[in-house]
C-alpha cells in the first residue's frame, strides 16, 4: 500500500477533523453518508490545485479520520454516532400477523433494520432433498430458513443476482438459532420453511431475522419451546481502553473491532457467530459481551411478548392439516396397491396427499378443516 504524501494528510486533517465529528453525529444514516460525501467533494475541490496528482487519496485519508474520530468518541465519552450510550438497544416494533395469505408472518423493526418474515407449512413431500459428498446416501431436511438481502435495503441500485455467500451464512446462523426450539417431527409432522426479506438494513439484519422468524412461527401456530431473539455486540479496543457495544450499527461493524452475534431464549443461547479484526480477546471481554447480550436479549423478548406472548392454538385455514396413522409394515402393500393404483385412487377422489414410510407410518394431509 502506497501512503499518501504527509503534506496532503496534514492538510486534509486540518480541513476535515472538526467537520467529520459533526457529520458522524447526525441522527440518520443517510444524512451521515451524505454529509461525509459532501465533505469529501469539498476538500477534493479545495486541494485540487495544491495536490493535483493525489486528489484521489483524500477519500482514504477521510475514512481514516472517520475511523479514529468514531472510536475516540466511544472510548472517551461513551457516546455513539446515533446518540445512544454503550448499552441501549435501538427502538423496536413488532407487527403480527403482517401478510393475509401466508401461514404465518411478522414484521420486525429495530432502528433502521427491518425484516419481513413469513412461514410456510408443508407436507413430507415438500422436504428438501440434500445430495452431499459427505453422506453416501441422499438425506432430507424438513426445516429451512432462507434469507434475502436485496440491494435496496441499504439504498443501493444494482441488479439482484443469485444468493450471495453472505446471505447463505446469515440464513444458516438464523436457522441454527431457531432449529433448537422446534417441536419433534413426530409431534408436529410438518415441513417448515421460513423466508426473511430484509426491507431495510443498518446493522444486524440476521438477528432481526431471528426475532421476526420466532414471531412468524408463533403466528403460524408452530408449538415451539419458546421465543427466540438475537442481538449483535461490538467492540472498540485501543490498548488498555475497551468498550463493548450493544446492538451495533453498520458503521460500528465497519469501523469497530468485533461483530459478535448472540441469539437465544430466556433460558440460554441457541446460536452465536463472531467476526473479529484484532489479534485476540481475553475472557473478561467475552464474558462482558455475553452478559450484556443477555440483558439486551431479555429486553427484546419482553417487547416481542407484548406483540405475541405464545404460539397460536389454531393454524391458518390455508395451512395443510396432517393426520398420522400407524399400520403394520406388512399392510403397506394393501394401501399402495399394484403399481400405486389404490393410493393414487384415494388421492384423486379426496384431494388429500398420502405418504407411507417403511415403518408403516401413514401421513394424510389436506388443506381445509374437513
Amino acid at each position: 500500500k502506497v501512503e499518501p504524501p504527509a503534506a496532503l494528510t496534514a492538510r486534509v486533517k486540518q480541513l476535515a477533523e472538526p467537520r467529520v465529528s459533526e457529520a458522524l453525529n447526525l441522527p440518520e444514516k443517510s444524512e451521515r453518508a451524505q454529509a461525509i460525501g459532501v465533505l469529501k467533494a469539498t476538500i477534493q475541490g479545495q486541494l485540487a490545485a495544491e495536490f493535483p496528482e493525489n486528489v484521489k487519496d483524500v477519500a482514504a485519508i477521510l475514512e481514516d479520520i472517520e475511523y479514529h474520530t468514531m472510536r475516540e468518541q466511544v472510548l472517551t465519552r461513551g457516546e455513539r454516532v446515533d446518540g445512544r450510550d454503550l448499552d441501549t438497544v435501538r427502538p423496536i416494533s413488532c407487527e403480527v400477523p403482517m401478510l393475509p395469505r401466508t401461514h404465518g408472518s411478522a414484521l420486525f423493526t429495530r432502528g433502521q433494520t427491518q425484516a419481513l418474515v413469513s412461514v410456510t407449512l408443508g407436507t413430507v413431500s415438500d422436504e428438501q432433498r440434500i445430495d452431499s459428498i459427505d453422506v453416501a446416501q441422499e438425506t432430507t431436511k424438513s426445516f429451512m430458513l432462507h434469507y434475502n438481502f436485496p440491494p435496496f435495503s441499504t439504498g443501493e441500485v444494482r441488479p439482484i443476482r443469485g444468493t450471495s455467500r453472505r446471505e447463505v451464512g446469515h440464513g444458516a446462523l438464523a436457522e441454527r438459532a431457531l432449529q433448537a426450539l422446534l417441536p419433534p417431527y413426530e409431534q408436529f409432522p410438518y415441513t417448515i420453511r421460513i423466508v426473511s426479506d430484509i426491507l431495510e438494513s443498518n446493522g444486524s439484519s440476521s438477528m432481526a431475522t431471528v426475532c421476526g422468524g420466532s414471531l412468524a412461527l408463533y403466528d403460524a401456530g408452530v408449538p415451539v419451546k419458546g421465543a427466540c431473539a438475537g442481538v449483535a455486540m461490538g467492540l472498540i479496543k485501543e490498548g488498555g481502553r475497551v468498550a463493548v457495544l450493544t446492538d451495533i450499527l453498520g458503521s460500528e461493524d465497519h469501523l469497530g473491532d468485533m461483530d459478535f452475534k448472540v441469539a437465544g431464549t430466556r433460558e440460554g443461547v441457541t446460536s452465536i457467530q463472531m467476526d473479529i479484526k484484532i489479534e485476540g480477546l481475553d475472557f473478561a471481554v467475552i464474558s462482558e459481551a455475553l452478559e450484556k447480550a443477555k440483558t439486551a436479549r431479555l429486553h427484546i423478548l419482553d417487547i416481542m411478548d407484548q406483540a405475541m406472548p405464545q404460539p397460536r392454538t389454531e393454524m391458518s385455514k390455508y395451512a395443510p392439516r396432517i393426520i398420522t396413522i400407524q399400520i403394520r409394515p406388512d399392510k403397506i402393500g394393501d394401501i399402495i396397491g399394484p403399481k400405486g393404483k389404490v393410493i393414487r385412487g384415494i388421492q384423486e377422489q379426496t384431494g388429500a396427499e398420502i405418504n407411507v414410510d417403511d415403518t408403516g407410518l401413514v401421513t394424510i394431509s389436506a388443506v381445509g378443516e374437513g
